[in-house]
């Protein structure tokens, strides 16, 4: 196990203003205050396709939209600072 020390200064231990939680307690919480916002992804109308072509954006905004709830909800990994990383990780989750 380790050992950690905090200082906390005396004006903030009198002022009863410090809390102390891990840090993806204190991330979930903010994710948690967010989630009022929906996100969507649509693409603007002046963005004209074809008709042939519409199915394959529709599906695009869909999985762009679901990605980018993942990514809010914290349900991504990286980034990766080197190729070898990512492959040690890829490498882990088979």
């Amino acid at each position: 196990m380790t050992t950690l020390t905090i200082t906390i200064p005396k004006k903030s231990a009198r002022a009863q203003e410090l809390v102390a939680i891990p840090r993806k307690e204190y991330e979930a919480l903010l994710r948690a205050g967010k989630k009022d916002q929906t996100i969507v992804v649509k693409r603007s109308p002046s963005f004209r396709v074809a008709k042939k072509h519409e199915a394959f954006y529709d599906a695009l905004d869909q999985e762009l939209t679901e990605t980018l709830r993942d990514v809010d909800a914290g349900n991504y990994y990286g980034p990766f600072e080197t190729a070898d990383e990512l492959f040690k990780h890829l490498d882990r989750k088979r």
